[in-house]
């Protein structure tokens, strides 16, 4: 975890509300890390991510992805070939 993402109890008592407005921080007692606060946002993309690596079809296409078996394709440049 990112330095400046680190907040003491008192601190974060205290900020809260300007708090929650970050995508995640963490929460330390006597400079130890007790507790993360992540945003809606960033548990949904967790689970999203969790959910697609759970995937073998995923994983293989992630595979061919990272050894140059597979290309990739501009959307706009496809969309416009395609309705030209």
């Amino acid at each position: 975890m990112i330095r400046d993402s680190i907040v003491n109890v008192t601190e974060a008592q205290a900020k809260l509300n300007k708090l929650i407005d970050r995508d995640s921080f963490a929460i330390s007692r006597h400079g130890k890390v007790v507790g993360v606060f992540l945003s809606r946002d960033r548990i949904e993309a967790l689970l999203e991510s969790m959910e697609l690596l759970g995937k073998p079809e995923f994983a293989t296409a992630l595979e061919d992805l990272k050894s140059g078996r597979m290309k990739l394709y501009d959307a706009e440049k496809l969309d416009e070939e395609m309705s030209g």
